[in-house]
């Protein structure tokens, strides 16, 4: 009986090898420094993503991590010290022929910070994707070959760094921002904000008059999921006109 076992246990290890043998595998990594676009290095943590289209063109990402012309086939949280580690990436060979057929395979390195008293990067959510993303540009160089019936090993080494700079795209549906209340304390001006969407980071412009709301304050923070959030500037004597934008 346990040689009965036993036989039966490398027969089934013996097919799972031989059905692995037709996946594709897609190996990636960068040197960075990778940064974001004020110029500072991308978090630890930050996503990188492996990006499938047939038409690079027309790949765009919104904000909230809805994509149009191809789809986001990973998105990984594993960037250490500025730039990506080697990652290692196994796709079925059934999914490689009926959905990944024909297009190209990219990286793209995001923008996912959440602003606030501190900055920290948004959560992944259960599609796999980040809920926040404020920017994504392609690495420098993706273009990633891989035949249409699997069993394509191709390896992609970016020698240069990258910035995300692209801001992501706004969804169809994305609330219009309204200034709901001012108030003067201890120097700062605090403005709410309703109708801010959790996914959109939001900062003020002020001026001394209506046409001329151009000065950024730069202290930016990202919507709750309220719907409100409270931004502060400091208050100038005689007073100031703000406007809200997205960061």
């Amino acid at each position: 009986m346990k040689k009965t076992l036993v036989s039966l246990a490398s027969v089934a290890m013996a097919g799972a090898v031989f059905a692995a043998a037709n996946d594709t595998v897609i190996t990636f990594s960068t040197k960075g420094p990778d940064m974001y676009a004020d110029g500072t290095s991308v978090l630890d943590g930050e996503c990188y993503a492996l990006v499938w289209t047939k038409t690079p063109s027309k790949f765009t990402v919104a904000a909230n991590g809805d994509v149009a012309g191809g789809e986001i086939v990973l998105a990984a949280p594993v960037a250490k010290n500025g730039c990506c580690p080697r990652i290692r990436f196994t796709v079925d060979a059934d999914l490689v022929e009926s959905e990944y057929n024909g297009g190209k395979w990219k990286v793209y390195l995001l923008d996912t910070r959440v602003y606030g008293d501190t900055i920290n990067l948004a959560r992944i959510g259960k599609n796999g994707l980040p809920t926040i993303i404020n920017a994504a540009d392609e690495v420098v160089g993706s273009t990633v070959s891989v035949s249409s019936s699997g069993g394509v090993t191709s390896a992609l080494v970016v020698d240069s760094g990258t910035t995300v700079s692209t801001a992501s795209s706004l969804p169809a549906d994305v609330p219009q921002p309204t200034i709901s209340g001012i108030e003067v304390k201890g120097g700062n001006v605090y403005v709410t904000v309703a109708n801010a969407a959790p996914y959109l980071t939001y900062d003020l412009s002020t001026g001394d008059t209506p046409d001329a709301v151009t000065e950024s304050v730069q202290k930016p923070c990202t919507g709750g999921d309220d719907g409100k959030v409270i931004l502060v500037a400091p208050a100038k004597e005689g007073g100031a006109f703000f406007r809200v934008n997205r960061k």
